[in-house]
């Protein structure tokens, strides 16, 4: 991914006329290096007087693949206090800098943005690549004091667009479905067909089973969910946006919704690769650990939450459920409450001990998973053992 911090600022006294965008969602692409802006935390400042600018929370990234599903480059520009706010993931540049930015038409389809105090204006550029080492070209650039390249396009996001939508890409597949979570500050319905969003009810951890309910309608800004995918591909599962989003709040944990989210996920120094300090002021991130569980799957094949391997942090705009420390590893994901087995090795609770039962036990064997209900000898494994008790049962012979 080629990500470069935004933004320059630089001293413009050109005469431009003054931009009148409408409230609304839009991607901000740079007309030069023809990267678009992101925002990746929440923390910022500029000081006038003094012109020294901290606008690390502020990246310009390279490629549409690179911000198609991104929330953190959908721009909400909204009209405030004589100027504009450009809002993203919570915050905004008037949270960050302090200052409304002025937004000017250059007229020839791009625009301009800046800040202006006691006669200082500092105008939004993007880095050029050849003020940066060659090492550094495909990865991050720190800021510099000067730039001219502050000439951008504003370009609408909509869901019936071939080239400036967001839309969903799916991290897990079963069968032939697709799911993702999601959480995002703005409200959104589906453009695509196909599509459905899921909240967590209930959590279940003496059965292993979350159980799901549909959301229909808005999805609020803020709400984490489940979305089942239409494809595998990002533009076929794209969204319609509207509304405000929510400003200044994280994402939602509500009653109904055992499902928690996160905004962002900002923990290194892009420029350098090294880890941020957890008291720096653009860390912010949610650090993974063993009471969290994830989308994925389980043994069976069946959509869960499980353990991650190898996360160190919760990815930016996903959704997790926290668990206790005694909750099994694999949390399947179920419409309803299933009631315990009735029947000693009815392992899918359909009530009959059948050879699908046979190969959900196989399963936990070969991934390691311990389930109290395939534990048919109670000696606090699962092993071949209580395969051949199983085997015996489907067969009839006790």
């Amino acid at each position: 991914m080629k990500r470069i911090k935004l933004l320059s600022l630089i001293a413009l006294f050109t005469l431009s006329a003054q931009a009148q965008l409408a409230d609304g969602y839009y991607r901000i692409q740079n007309e030069t290096t023809k990267r678009y802006a992101t925002v990746i935390d929440g923390y910022g400042s500029v000081n006038m007087q003094t012109t020294d600018a901290d606008l690390n929370a502020l990246q310009t990234v390279l490629g549409f693949e690179e911000v198609e599903s991104a929330p953190a480059s959908v721009i909400y520009i909204k009209k405030i206090n004589g100027g504009y706010d450009l809002q993203a993931q919570g915050t905004g540049s008037y949270k960050i800098v302090n200052y409304a930015l002025q937004m000017v038409d250059f007229g020839d389809g791009t625009y301009g943005a800046y800040a202006e105090s006691s006669g200082v204006r500092k105008d939004l550029g993007d880095v050029a690549i050849s003020t940066m080492a060659s090492e550094q070209r495909n990865k991050y650039a720190t800021i510099v004091t000067s730039s001219s390249l502050i000439s951008w396009y504003v370009k609408p996001v909509t869901g019936d667009s071939e080239d400036n939508y967001i839309g969903i890409k799916p991290t897990v597949q079963i069968d032939d479905k697709y799911y993702a979570t999601f959480v995002a500050c703005f409200p959104f319905t589906f453009a695509s067909e196909g599509m459905k969003a899921y909240t967590i009810k209930t959590v279940n951890e003496g059965k292993g089973l979350a159980v799901y309910e549909e959301l229909t309608g808005t999805i609020q800004p803020g709400t984490p969910v489940i979305i089942e995918c239409s494809s595998s591909e990002a533009k076929n599962n794209k969204l319609n946006l509207s509304g405000a989003p929510a400003y200044g709040t994280k994402p939602l944990k509500s009653e109904g919704n055992a499902l928690e989210g996160v905004y962002f996920c900002h923990y290194k120094d892009d420029a350098t690769d090294t880890p941020l300090p957890t008291n720096s002021k653009h860390f912010d991130a949610v650090k993974y650990n063993s009471t969290m569980r994830v989308l994925g799957k389980a043994a069976d094949g069946s959509l869960a939450f499980v353990k991650a391997k190898g996360m160190e942090y919760i990815p930016a705009n996903t959704a997790y459920i926290t668990v206790s420390n005694s909750a099994p590893d694999v949390i399947k994901i179920t419409d309803k409450d299933v009631p315990e087995p009735n029947k000693p090795g009815d392992l899918n609770g359909d009530n009959e001990v059948t050879g699908q039962d046979l190969v959900i036990e196989a399963n936990f064997i070969m991934n390691g998973e311990y389930n109290e209900a395939a534990d048919l000898n109670n000696d606090g494994e699962v092993s071949g053992q209580d395969y051949v008790i199983l085997v015996n049962k489907v067969l009839g012979i006790e």
